[in-house]
């Protein structure tokens, strides 16, 4: 009796951890990984970090999904460069996450504490061109083909390895090399994200990584705070700087948190 009611209880937790990961994947079409597998592992307190990983990619695939159908509705998806993206980077996500599996699991999370700790530095230092108060939005360069691809590769890469969405980095690889404006690029990177975490969730569901339960359990909640992020996006979009200041300040809290844990 007393495992059914822990089973509840995970359940129950996931789905809960799943209105933030989803309201990540909308609002800014990343963080949703760095969010998902440090819940997993110390609120939904999944034992093994690679099944943490591995039903994170599962369920923010399913996610990514349901949040890229919304986008496209609103025409906000950049298709061609989505499709260029997605497709280099289905290699590295394959590559990335089978060497994952013969990796420690802690020293993964150590990694990824590293990473984001990184990438929301970066953020504080601020990424979006802001001018007059209004966003400045890229423009489209022609030619940017092979660059675009060799970006989906590293981040398929790195995506694969820890069972993230990619979107951390997609984002802004698409903003900043495919120059696509912030907005879309939030909505084209999903794409991508459906792709690495598929192919992530593939490869560890074969090694029978995967908690098919906890990944349903993720997605209700995610179904959810996604079409909430999505909407709140659309609404700030011009205050993207602000956003962002606010999403690294949560990095570094996850980052440190998870350095914490795995050292500890």
């Amino acid at each position: 009796m007393s495992i059914v009611v822990t089973l509840q209880t995970q359940l129950a937790l996931a789905s809960l951890s799943g209105l933030s990961i989803g309201f990540a994947l909308g609002l800014v079409g990343g963080g949703a990984g760095m969010l998902s597998v440090p819940l997993l592992l110390y609120v939904v307190k999944v034992g093994d970090p690679h099944v943490a990983i591995g039903t994170t990619a599962a369920a923010i695939a399913v996610t990514a999904l349901v949040n890229l159908i919304s986008y496209a509705r609103a025409g906000l998806v950049r298709w061609r460069t989505s499709m260029v993206f997605a497709a280099a980077g289905v290699g590295g996500a394959f590559a990335g996450s089978r060497w994952s599996l013969h990796v420690d699991g802690g020293a993964v999370m150590l990694v990824l504490a590293g990473i984001v700790a990184i990438v929301g530095a970066l953020m504080f230092a601020g990424t979006q061109a802001v001018h007059g108060g209004v966003l400045v939005q890229a423009q489209p360069v022609a030619g940017r083909g092979l660059a675009t691809a060799g970006a989906g590769v590293a981040v398929g890469g790195v995506a694969g390895f820890f069972g993230i969405s990619g979107g951390f980095l997609s984002v802004p690889a698409l903003h900043f090399i495919a120059r696509v404006p912030m907005l879309e690029a939030v909505a084209t990177s999903l794409l991508s994200v459906v792709v690495f975490g598929g192919t992530t969730a593939a490869n560890y569901a074969m090694a029978g990584k995967v908690s098919l339960p906890l990944a349903l359990a993720l997605v209700a909640g995610g179904v959810v705070g996604g079409h909430v992020g999505m909407r709140a996006a659309k609404a700030i979009a011009i205050k993207g700087p602000a956003l962002r200041r606010i999403f690294a300040g949560m990095l570094l809290v996850i980052a440190a948190y998870i350095a914490y844990r795995s050292l500890g």
